[in-house]
Order: structure tokens, then sequence, then C-alpha cells
């Protein structure tokens, strides 16, 4: 026996006194077709339902999992952000060391400072206070009797071991009796 709509609605609305259980009821059983002859709706839209309302949303477990794996790739990306830094800062006083390496072998090798053994002397001035200073050496070897002599600055910022400071060291060769660069510059 087919039932109309109006059947349908009418076995569905609660009756007075009746708990919203007995409502969900009639739909379980109208899903199930127990009430009728033919399933009231396609067995699949009555597991879709069902799925439905048992997962409305997360579970505490998923949330928690979520905010550990959000929690841990922040951590990392921390870590990375905070070794990109410390490279940067690391390359930038390589740079400082190089150029002042550079500039103090020109002064050497132009006469302007003389060309004798020096051992961590702070340079003169520095821009920035808030970077640490920079000390210099200079260490004269003679090559052969032809007057050949190996001149070699290194420059270190003034800071414990430590902390790593940075230090560049560069060698020339040059004549005791002319200024002038003959043989090899190394950067070491």
């Amino acid at each position: 026996m087919k039932r109309t709509r109006s059947e349908f609605r009418r076995l569905l609305r609660p009756r007075h006194g009746a708990t919203a259980g007995s409502s969900s009821s009639v739909k379980r059983k109208l899903c199930a077709g127990t009430l009728l002859d033919e399933p009231a709706v396609a067995p699949s839209v009555c597991r879709r339902r069902r799925h439905r309302r048992n997962s409305a949303g997360f579970s505490l477990l998923e949330v928690i999992l979520a905010l550990g794996i959000l929690a841990g790739a922040v951590a990392v990306l921390g870590e990375v952000g905070r070794n990109g830094l410390n490279q940067a800062r690391r390359a930038r006083d390589v740079t400082v060391a190089q150029l002042l390496c550079e500039s103090k072998m020109a002064e050497v090798t132009a006469g302007i400072t003389p060309a004798e053994t020096v051992i961590a002397t702070p340079f003169e001035t520095t821009d920035d206070s808030s970077q640490p200073d920079w000390l210099y050496s200079i260490e004269v070897e003679t090559i052969d009797d032809q007057g050949l002599t190996a001149v070699r600055v290194t420059v270190a910022q003034d800071l414990p071991d430590r902390q790593r400071p940075v230090d560049v060291s560069l060698t020339r060769w040059i004549y005791e009796t002319d200024t002038e660069t003959t043989a090899d510059t190394t950067l070491e």
C-alpha cells in the first residue's frame, strides 16, 4: 500500500506529549522501510544523513593533533629564521673583515704603514659602536736572498673565542726595496 506525502508528514510530526526521540525513531523506521512497503527514502540518503549527524565537527583529538602539527611547524620555521639571521650576520662580518684586511694591506704596500711585525692592534676608528672592535696583525717574513718578503695581514674581531670571532688573512709577496706587488696574493 502506497502512502502519500501528507501521510508521511503526519507520521513524522510529533504528537502532543511526544518526545523528540519518538520522531527520530519514526524517521529511522521510515529509512529502514519497516513502516512502509517501500522505503520512503533511498538507503544511500539515509546513510548520508546518519553520517552527517555523526561527523558534524572535529573531535578533540583531531584539534589537538592539528595544533601539535602547527606548533611543530612554527618551531621549525623559527629555527630556520634564526639560523638565516646568524648566517647573514656572519657573512656581513666576513665582508667587513675582508675590506679592512685589504685596506691595511694597501697601506703596507703603499708605505703608509711600515712593514713591521705587529700583533693584535686595534683599528683607529670604527663607524658603528654597536659592532665589536676589529684587531689587525702584520707578520713579515723574508722568503729568499733576493729581497722578496711575505707580508701577511690578519684582521679579526675583538671577541672571546666562544663567540666564534671572524678572522681573515691576506698574504702578499713584495720586494723590500720596492713597494710594488710582484708574485702572489692569497686570501685565507
